[in-house]
């Protein structure tokens, strides 16, 4: 009879244990390797006063998925770069305030403080601008089925 009693709690344990692991392996976050995030992303990742993160696939809605780049100025000098950088411009109080803050654009993906390429509107990613957090997100573009997405996605926000 002892010997099942020490089987039963060896076996136990072990499922305890692998439930444990595999527990801990999901709440963990994913982490992709450098080589897979977007240049915007390595550009900026290493950059001081600038918070850089890139997540893969984020869900425009229940079929399309997206590359995004999301930018966090955490000083304004990084704020003012980075308005600079992506072509953002300022406009008046009353503006931002009945945009809730939040305006977006089309431009190249090799320069985004250029306006939208008129010949190909594939040769674009969407900028999204939330002056009052100072963020800027890349929504990186491949197919037009995903831009289409984003326009749909913007406005229901």
């Amino acid at each position: 009879m002892k010997p099942s009693v020490r089987l039963l709690l060896l076996v136990a344990l072990s499922l305890l244990t692998v439930g444990t692991a595999v527990t801990l392996k999901r709440s963990q976050p994913r982490t992709l390797p450098e080589s897979q995030c977007s240049l915007v992303y390595r550009h900026y990742a290493q950059e001081p006063g600038i918070e850089a993160s890139f997540v893969k696939d984020f869900p425009l809605n229940d079929t399309v998925s997206i590359d995004v780049t999301l930018l966090q100025a955490t000083t304004d000098p990084a704020w003012q770069r980075l308005k600079d950088d992506f072509g953002y411009l300022s406009h008046d109080q009353e503006y931002e305030d009945k945009r809730g803050n939040i305006d977006y654009k089309f431009s190249p993906k090799k320069n985004y403080s250029q306006p939208m390429d008129q010949s190909c509107f594939l040769n674009n990613d969407g900028i999204v601008f939330s002056h009052k957090e100072k963020i800027i997100c890349v929504f990186h573009f491949c197919r037009q089925f995903q831009r289409e997405a984003f326009l749909d996605w913007q406005l229901m926000q």
